[in-house]
């Protein structure tokens, strides 16, 4: 009889273990939104950080960048 309720109360502490870790698993933040942008010459998206900026366009390369102004 004792055995069976010392695994009852193994069984209740995993279930109650169980669900309070996965309630942590989804209150914390996964990904992380960055903010992305168009490139003016050819109109991939890449991330802000990675863009060349000139006034308010973006390009993806330095190549874009020029060629975009040359075709002006």
């Amino acid at each position: 009889m004792r055995i069976l309720i010392l695994i009852a109360i193994g069984l209740l502490l995993y279930v109650i273990i169980g669900n309070l870790l996965r309630r942590n698993k989804l209150k914390s933040p996964t990904l992380l939104t960055e903010k992305m942008v168009k490139c003016q010459h050819c109109g991939l998206h890449i991330l802000e950080q990675e863009a060349i900026q000139s006034g308010d366009a973006y390009y993806c390369s330095q190549e874009h960048l020029e060629n975009h102004y040359q075709a002006k």
